[in-house]
């Protein structure tokens, strides 16, 4: 089971949805997480399993683009911790992004 989540930076309201994890029949082979695009900047949902050991991509499960968060506000998949609150926003460079979850999927 995944997560549909929205995020939402606080400062210059960039805002999207994606996929946090697969669904019933693809979580073997398919990860979506949400990154940042080191080259380029910009956010993406990419394929953990995909690029788990690249270098093109900062993950928000890590802790230099999370804020001071205790666990409880955290949203966990897969051994993978993301912060409710307090993320790194890729486009005004603080740390006012949140995400939510909007829905859960199977």
């Amino acid at each position: 089971m995944g997560y549909i989540i929205t995020s939402l930076c606080r400062i210059c309201n960039l805002s999207n949805e994606f996929f946090l994890g697969g669904g019933k029949f693809n979580h073997q082979t398919h990860f979506p997480v949400p990154a940042i695009n080191k080259e380029t900047l910009e956010f993406e949902s990419i394929n953990y399993f995909e690029h788990k050991d690249s270098n093109k991509y900062d993950f928000y499960s890590y802790k230099a683009l999370q804020g001071n968060n205790t666990n409880e506000n955290t949203i966990n998949y897969s051994n993978l911790y993301f912060n409710q609150k307090d993320n790194l926003c890729p486009k005004c460079r603080n740390k006012p992004f949140a995400f939510r979850v909007t829905m859960f999927v199977d």
